[in-house]
C-alpha cells in the first residue's frame, strides 16, 4: 500500500521536489529514524517498480541526474543501476544438485513446495529462479536456509532478486548476507545498506570482495552515524544492540 501511494505521489512531483523528499529520507533513515526507515522502504519497492512505467522512471532518471549534479551522494547511489562486483552469472554457470538436476523443471517447481527436509537441502542449490520462489513460499523453509541461500556464490542475479522480494526481504540477517554477497546486484545492495546497523556497516565498508560503491555507502553512513552520536538498535529481537561508540 505504501509503495502504491508513493508512486502515485511520485507522479506528481516535479524533480526538485522528488530530490527534496529524497534527500530528507535518506538523512533520516542514517540516522536510523524510524519513520525514515519506513519510507525508504517504500521508496525502494517504488524503485523497482516505477523502473517499468515510463513518467515514473523518467522522473527518478532526472532526480538521478540533479542529485549527481548537486553531488547528493546518497539519493545517487539510491536512485544508481550497475553490475555486480561478480557476474552476471549465467545459468549453465549454477549447478544444482546433481541427481534433483535430472528432474523437469516442473517436478523441482512440485517438490520445492513439499516438506521433505532433505529434498529441500538439495533444492536450494538450484539454479532455477521459479523453483527457489516455490521454496522461498514454503513454511517448512527456516531463516537460516534462507541466509545460506542468499550467501551463496556464486549465484545468479535473479535468485538475489526473488529472495528480496519474498516474504523473508524484511528480515535483517537475510539483508546483511545480500548486502555482504558480491553476486548481489549492486543497485539492490546499495538500497539495503542503509538499513544496516554500524557492526554490519563497518564489516561492508572492510570487505574488499564488494562493489566499491557499496563500500563507500557504508562508509559514508557510517561517518553521518559518527557525527550524530546514533545508537543502534536491533531490527529484530534476536540481534544484539550497539553501543554509541566511535568507529
Amino acid at each position: 500500500m505504501r509503495r502504491q501511494l508513493l508512486l502515485e505521489q511520485l507522479q506528481g512531483m516535479q524533480p526538485a521536489d522528488a530530490l527534496a523528499f529524497f534527500t530528507e529520507v535518506v538523512a533520516g533513515a542514517a540516522a536510523r529514524k524510524a519513520a525514515c526507515l519506513v519510507a525508504l522502504e517504500a521508496i525502494h519497492e517504488a524503485i523497482l517498480q516505477g523502473q517499468d512505467q515510463g513518467p515514473v522512471y523518467e522522473l527518478l532518471a532526472e532526480v538521478y541526474r540533479l542529485a549527481r549534479e548537486e553531488e547528493n551522494d546518497g539519493v545517487a547511489r539510491l536512485l544508481m543501476i550497475t553490475k555486480p562486483q561478480r557476474g552476471p552469472v549465467e545459468p549453465e554457470s549454477v549447478h544444482g544438485d546433481l541427481e534433483l538436476s535430472q528432474l523437469t523443471l516442473g517436478e523441482r517447481k512440485f517438490l520445492a513446495r513439499g516438506h521433505d527436509r532433505v529434498r529441500l537441502d538439495r533444492l536450494l542449490l538450484d539454479p532455477e529462479p521459479s523453483v527457489v520462489r516455490n521454496l522461498l513460499r514454503n513454511p517448512h523453509l527456516t531463516e537460516q536456509d534462507v541466509i545460506r541461500l542468499a550467501a551463496r556464490r556464486p549465484t545468479r542475479t535473479e535468485i538475489q532478486k526473488e529472495i528480496h522480494a519474498s516474504r523473508w526481504g524484511s528480515r535483517y540477517r537475510i539483508r546483511v548476507a545480500l548486502v555482504c554477497n558480491p553476486y548481489t546486484p549492486t543497485d539492490l545492495s546499495l538500497k539495503l545498506v542503509g538499513f544496516l546497523l554500524r557492526k554490519d556497516l563497518r564489516a561492508v565498508r572492510n570487505d574488499g570482495n564488494l562493489h566499491e560503491l557499496v563500500r563507500e555507502e557504508a562508509k559514508r553512513l557510517l561517518k553521518k552515524r559518527h557525527k550524530g552520536k546514533q545508537v543502534d538498535y536491533a531490527d529484530d529481537p534476536a540481534s544484539s544492540s550497539e553501543s554509541s561508540s566511535s568507529d
